[in-house]
């Protein structure tokens, strides 16, 4: 469906595109003079971010997050939907799949304002749009980031949900994946934006502090991931440590039982009347004197 111009008045055109299908090609490179081949990219869904500059104008190609993705979402084209920008002199032309609801509000935004005066500002409106599309992720990343931790430090949990940690690691991966080449496409555009350099630099800096919150959620995953590990390491350690200090208790004991277990006729008490006695109370005193000994050594408390 293409629209009428969004923004009569202004000294530029912007006409927006939902849902074009393959005869709307035709009518979109011959109306508004737009590459062909371009024009079939924006409905390509394995297409990355991009930037070209043609004979006609510019075209840039980003990839907005998809609000309505589910949570075990984790491909490019599961989190993200493309949006399409073709920019001549003085028209804008945008093109996507789905509906953005951010388009509309920056298309009412100006309509009630007098800014942007240039078609460079509508752009730049626009990406930012797309640039914090990427907040409402960011911040349901973080919170599951927190019951993580919750389950490492306050629930001592011993083993963690792998999927969980699958479609979390695989989100993050994805997300800082798109702002990075987003990042490089404003770099290639930096003809687009020759004239209003401050604009851009604008567009960096939000871009570098969406993706410096992903690295940190990232950054402090990997850091309680490896946490996680040594506690898990430290509670079998202390199992091993337990089961060795019984071993070290019954290991005497088993000794005398296993010698007086041999098939020897000349045997120390082998035909006393009170040889039993004298070898169990031996026996319970090796056990007191090794359980003594090893609490002054702290070996029972160490893990408390």
């Amino acid at each position: 469906m293409i629209t009428e111009n969004l923004l009569p008045g202004k000294s530029f055109e912007w006409f927006d595109v939902v849902e074009p299908q393959t005869e709307d090609f035709a009518t979109l490179s011959s109306k508004f003079g737009l590459p062909y081949l371009l024009v079939q990219d924006t409905l390509r869904p394995e297409h990355l971010p991009k930037y070209e500059l043609t004979d006609v104008g510019h075209f840039l190609m980003m990839r907005s997050y998809d609000q309505e993705c589910g949570q075990e979402a984790t491909t490019i084209q599961e989190l993200t939907r493309k949006i399409s920008l073709f920019i001549t002199p003085d028209r804008l032309v945008s093109i996507h799949r789905v509906h953005f609801e951010y388009l509309g509000k920056v298309s009412e935004k100006i309509r009630k304002s007098d800014v942007p005066k240039t078609l460079q500002g509508l752009v730049h409106q626009i990406v930012l749009a797309v640039i914090r599309s990427y907040e409402e992720p960011i911040v349901r990343l973080q919170d599951t980031f927190d019951e993580f931790e919750e389950d490492v430090l306050a629930r001592k949990c011993e083993t963690l949900n792998t999927t969980r940690i699958y479609h979390f690691r695989r989100q993050l991966f994805v997300l800082k994946r798109i702002l990075k080449q987003t990042n490089d496409v404003l770099y290639r555009s930096k003809d687009l934006w020759e004239e209003y350099p401050s604009m851009l630099q604008d567009l960096k800096e939000n871009l570098d502090q969406v993706y410096f919150r992903l690295d940190e959620i990232s950054d402090n995953f990997e850091h309680l991931f490896q946490l996680h590990i040594s506690l898990n390491d430290q509670r079998a350690n202390e199992v091993m440590k337990t089961l060795t200090v019984f071993s070290s208790v019954l290991l005497p004991l088993n000794f005398i039982a296993s010698f007086y277990g041999m098939n020897f006729e000349h045997i120390p008490g082998l035909h006393s009347v009170h040889a039993l006695l004298w070898v169990v109370v031996v026996m319970i005193l090796i056990s007191v004197f090794a359980f003594w000994f090893f609490q002054r050594k702290g070996w029972f408390n160490q893990g408390q």
